[in-house]
């Protein structure tokens, strides 16, 4: 066990790469420099070029110096490896900002032999920012000038090697003296104790492709237990088992025994499948993306003499009905607090000549409808204040609340306060997702149109919900055989019978398509055609816009473009 090791008397390799890019797998190692130091004394060095898959790019090849020319006849990097992995040996590895160094040492270590470096390896970057907070920075350049060292890093592997072997070196003295005796010490110290365990899972990620999507955590029970997204499905993941662990929580990538993945071929796809995924499986590590969501309505039955706020989980089929809104605690707060404000009854049973025996009359801010102390005029004007609320009256409710809130802190009436700061809250809450579900009802249908070169998507949106999501590739938007599968699609979604449809009769999963689209479109601004004319003419649009996100050129149908 590499934890074992003896800061004192045993073996550690500082190790850099040079790379031609950030992502293990799509970019490629070009230089790896070694240095081993034993019993804290420098004894060994390992460098070696490598020639990459690609050429190096030009960003690259200015910040270090290597060029293509360079390594054209550098071994391949499995070669270099095998050395590499000699000369590690049985030694503890060592990396500033080891998450780079190793994401890459790891991936090949993983394609050649099926397993990652063991663990711990320590990390400078990590160690500099617990040993000396104090520190703006802790870059490689600014340690080796705070530590005095001779080597000079210089964005080669080598050279950046010794650089970190010889901080290292005064670290471990540092170290020592803080009455750290192990690498497993260490790595403890730093919050990587569960290391060992993260890295040998690394291999769970080696299947997931490069591209965007959503991936699920299984446990050893089978059991879902996270579900996130990524552009970069394997580069995500893959970070999970690089983070440091704070000992006694539990966390997802401990507990995963499998990772399952959906390709999705846009952003707003991936929102849309993780946010549905989250409210089938309801997996324990996603309890914050669980709150809320659930759709509520505020009922009143105007039909009544006396009409009382309810709080309803389904659409009334009679009376007036507020919402839907995002959150039960909410309306239920904000319904109270209107009845209160607004001296309407507390009570929701039905008002006959016989008074019954009730807790509420007997409170002074009940109207007392049942026994006839408040006229129906006079209490219909009450409810019809009161509806205001939704209608533009808001701030003003907001403002006196604020005030009374701000009174009874100043008179030390605290539990009053906290009682007008949380109906402040629901009625903020209550009102920017009714203005989202306004939004949403008030607009018959928007096309969302993304993609890449070689594909596009289209996502058809009727009254803020998902209706239909189209997958095309870039030779169908070419050729123009999607255009009748487009057609089909605008006519099924937005027939009359579903535009007629109640857009505030709405169920879970929709009000969750509603606030996710809502809040794509609002901070990404992606491509769309609103539903104005025609459907013939919006399947026009969509297909002016579809051919543009795949760079067709603009042509008749069928005939090919002028030269």
């Amino acid at each position: 066990m590499l934890g074992a090791t003896s800061l004192t008397h045993g073996e550690f390799v500082a190790v850099d790469i040079e790379t031609t890019g950030c992502r293990p797998g799509s970019s490629g190692i070009i230089e790896i420099g070694a240095v081993m130091v034993r019993a804290g004394v420098i004894v060994n060095h390992f460098q070696a070029l490598v020639c990459p898959d690609e050429p190096i790019p030009a960003s690259i090849q200015a910040l270090t110096g290597i060029n293509d020319l360079m390594v054209a006849d550098a071994p391949r990097v499995e070669e270099v490896m095998i050395g590499f992995r000699e000369f590690v040996g049985d030694a503890v590895l060592v990396a500033h900002n080891h998450r780079f160094d190793m994401g890459f040492l790891d991936y090949e270590a993983e394609r050649a032999w099926g397993t990652s470096f063991s663990r711990p390896v320590l990390d400078t970057l990590t160690l500099a920012r617990r040993l000396h907070p104090e520190l703006d920075r802790h870059n490689l350049r600014v340690l080796a000038s705070y530590y005095g060292v001779d080597a000079v890093p210089n964005h080669r592997a080598p050279a950046d090697a010794l650089a970190t072997a010889q901080i290292l070196q005064l670290m471990l003295v540092e170290l020592e003296n803080q009455g750290f005796a192990t690498a497993e010490d260490v790595a403890r110290f730093c919050g990587q104790a569960r290391q060992g365990v993260l890295a040998s899972k690394l291999v769970l990620a080696t299947h997931l492709p490069d591209s965007s999507g959503v991936y699920l955590f299984r446990d050893s029970a089978g059991a879902v237990i996270y579900i996130g997204r990524a552009k970069n499905l394997r580069m995500r993941v893959r970070g999970y088992f690089y983070g440091p662990t704070i000992p006694g929580h539990s966390h997802p990538a401990s507990e995963a025994t499998s990772v399952q993945h959906l390709a999705c071929a846009s952003d707003l796809d991936a929102l849309l499948i993780e946010s549905r995924l989250i409210a089938r499986y309801q997996p324990r590590f996603n309890k914050d993306q669980q709150r809320g969501r659930t759709p509520a309505y505020i009922r009143v039955d105007v039909t009544s003499r006396y009409p009382s706020f309810r709080v309803v989980k389904r659409r009334p089929k009679t009376g007036q009905s507020i919402g839907p809104l995002t959150n039960v605690w909410a309306a239920e707060t904000l319904a109270n607090t209107l009845k209160q404000r607004f001296g309407l009854r507390r009570c929701t049973r039905r008002l006959n000549s016989t008074p019954p025996i009730c807790t509420e009359r007997a409170s002074s801010g009940c109207p007392r409808p049942c026994t006839g102390a408040i006229t129906p005029e006079e209490y219909r004007r009450r409810v019809e204040a009161a509806l205001g609320v939704f209608d533009g009256g808001a701030l003003r409710l907001r403002a006196a609340l604020q005030a009374l809130r701000e009174r009874a802190a100043t008179d030390l009436h605290y539990e009053e306060a906290i009682l007008h700061r949380d109906a402040i809250r629901a009625l903020d809450r209550t009102m920017s997702g009714l203005e989202v579900v306004r939004a949403a009802a008030a607009e018959p249908g928007v096309a969302i149109i993304e993609g890449l070169d070689d594909s596009v998507v289209v996502h058809l949106v009727r009254h803020g919900r998902l209706g239909r999501t189209l997958r095309f590739t870039r030779t169908s938007v070419s050729d123009g055989s999607f255009e009748e599968a487009l057609r089909r699609a605008v006519a099924r979604v937005y027939s009359a019978e579903r535009l007629a449809e109640d857009a505030y009769d709405i169920s879970q999963r929709n009000l969750r398509d509603v606030f996710v689209i809502d809040t794509y479109r609002r901070q990404q601004s992606p491509a769309e055609v609103p539903l104005l004319g025609s459907t013939a003419q919006f399947v026009g649009q969509i297909i002016t816009v579809a051919r543009r996100r795949t760079r067709v050129p603009k042509k008749l149908h069928g005939v090919p473009a002028a030269d």
